[in-house]
């Protein structure tokens, strides 16, 4: 499945209302755990939804050598 903002809206939406109506004893642990709460949705949704695509025909080089390095793989 691609990106999707809906999904990725509705996901921020659910772990913001976590830390809705809550007591808080301390309010900068509370914003730090907040914005790491929103930070891991945004990740755990791009792991599991991005696709990347790699050309699988190579490189055209021409008459030149090409160099470099081709990483392909998982999204982590």
């Amino acid at each position: 499945m691609p990106l999707n903002a809906t999904l990725l809206g509705q996901q921020l939406y659910n772990k913001a209302s976590e830390f809705n109506n809550v007591n808080i004893d301390d309010i900068e642990q509370a914003r730090k755990d907040f914005w790491n709460g929103i930070a891991s949705e945004v990740v755990a949704h791009i792991q599991a939804n991005a696709a990347l695509n790699v050309p699988g025909l190579g490189l055209i080089a021409g008459p030149y050598p090409v160099t470099g390095n081709s990483i392909t793989g998982k999204i982590q």
